[in-house]
């Protein structure tokens, strides 16, 4: 699998040293640069080819057959070759940053060192040419030996210019188990009320990738610590936002030891160091979450204002809500709660919740509720060996509500044990329900 891999990346570098070298052929100067740079450096698995030239956009799209005019107004075009699409962009300067995010003035320039001053961090700021000349005016390389977020020149300054770059340098951090620099970590500090300038949509991704990346637990930290979560454009719902600022001041609410979440001596979240044993970044944000002890309906909310995806966001809350729920039962009625818990949500969110307490809450009963769920013979009105038709026409009834409550009714008899899963019993039940009731 990594020789697959790294033959990929081979063959993605090499089409990009391609790109470059006809650029350089027809008496332009051109660069890989940024993050698949940094990237080749550090032995990570490339996604993307970007290319910085001294040509501009109609000058690129006069030499390529097949290109994709994706931001003109910024020098960008996209080329496609074999398949894959690079985006090439003139050399630039940008200036001014009015709100927070945009650069108002783009101007082309000629030399690959003045576009790499615009850029964020030090180890995005290289450049390597076709002949394997290195382009590094800033320190990148260093930053990468050292194991450090820097910013090119002024952190404070680049932050000042775009707000997102607070969220990329925590990103950057936690991924690749890099260490801020003191002053890169006292810009963000300084900068985070910037942050409302910019969209959720955009801070939603950039956390969303944390999530997803090989360092949650510590960018989880960085974003809790620093006070950026409750700078964002929409507020978030009053219960994160409370437990964020607790977090901050070292004052953890009680919920969180729900997941066996408490304090550690280096003042990091307990379950969110377990947060990369856990596979799935849908289920990370439900231990979040439910660690943090918030609503199934504040959850939601949650996911909402963050513009998470509905189905996605079902799955967050459903185990969040699961949690919650099952909270409410003690030793004595654990079974019979955990039981009708099941019945509530679900097979799936049962599932996902206990892949998420096996790893947050070892030393607690998941086995045993494994074992629970994988003997109930029924977790759905449609896994019944009766359907709402047949109740309608065994006891002469016209549709309606009743049918539904009825078949919920039936699903926790069986699933409890009180009567079997056939058609003669579910009937028998359903008559004798219909005649207490009346």
């Amino acid at each position: 699998m990594m020789d697959t891999v790294k033959s990929q990346d081979d063959n993605i570098w090499a089409e990009g040293m391609n790109i470059i070298g006809r650029l350089e052929q027809s008496g332009y100067r051109a660069y890989l640069v940024g993050g698949c740079v940094r990237d080749r450096m550090l032995g990570r698995s490339l996604h993307d080819i970007d290319i910085a030239t001294s040509a501009t956009p109609e000058e690129v799209m006069a030499l390529f057959s097949r290109t994709l005019p994706t931001g003109l107004k910024h020098g960008t075009v996209t080329v496609m070759e074999n398949g894959r699409s690079f985006e090439i962009t003139t050399f630039r300067q940008e200036t001014g940053y009015t709100d927070a995010r945009r650069p108002d003035q783009i101007s082309f320039v000629l030399d690959v060192r003045e576009d790499l001053a615009r850029r964020d961090f030090t180890f995005n700021a290289m450049a390597i040419g076709v002949d394997g000349e290195i382009v590094d005016p800033f320190g990148g390389q260093d930053a990468l030996r050292a194991g450090v977020v820097d910013c090119v020149g002024d952190a404070s300054e680049r932050f000042g210019e775009d707000a997102l770059r607070m969220l990329r340098a925590i990103r950057f951090a936690a991924e690749f188990e890099f260490v801020l620099l003191p002053d890169v970590w006292q810009s963000i500090v300084k900068h985070r009320s910037k942050l409302k300038q910019v969209a959720l949509e955009r801070v939603s991704a950039e956390w969303d990738k944390m999530m997803a990346g090989s360092g949650p637990e510590q960018a989880c930290h960085y974003l809790f610590k620093s006070g950026l979560l409750v700078n964002v454009k929409e507020p978030l719902p009053d219960s994160f936002q409370q437990a964020a600022e607790r977090y901050r001041f070292n004052e953890l609410p009680w919920e969180w030891d729900v997941w066996g979440t408490a304090a550690t001596d280096e003042g990091t979240m307990g379950n969110m160091l377990q947060l990369p044993l856990i596979s799935d970044a849908d289920l990370r944000w439900a231990a979040l979450i439910a660690g943090i002890g918030m609503s199934e309906e504040d959850c939601t909310a949650l996911c909402r204002t963050l513009r998470i995806s509905g189905r996605r966001a079902a799955r967050i809350a459903g185990v969040a809500g699961f949690n919650e729920k099952l909270g409410y039962y003690d030793d004595h009625s654990l079974r019979v709660g955990w039981i009708r818990t099941v019945l509530a949500y679900g097979r799936s969110i049962a599932e996902d919740w206990l892949t998420v307490n096996e790893v947050c809450d070892p030393d607690s009963s998941a086995k045993e509720k494994t074992l629970w769920l994988n003997e109930l013979s029924v977790t759905s009105v449609q896994e019944l060996a009766v359907k709402g038709d047949e109740l309608c026409s065994y006891l002469g009834r016209s549709p309606g509500p009743w049918i539904a409550a009825l078949l919920q009714q039936l699903l926790e008899e069986v699933a409890l044990g009180g009567i079997p899963n056939d058609k003669g019993s579910l009937l028998w039940a359903a008559k004798e329900s219909i005649g207490n009731q009346r």
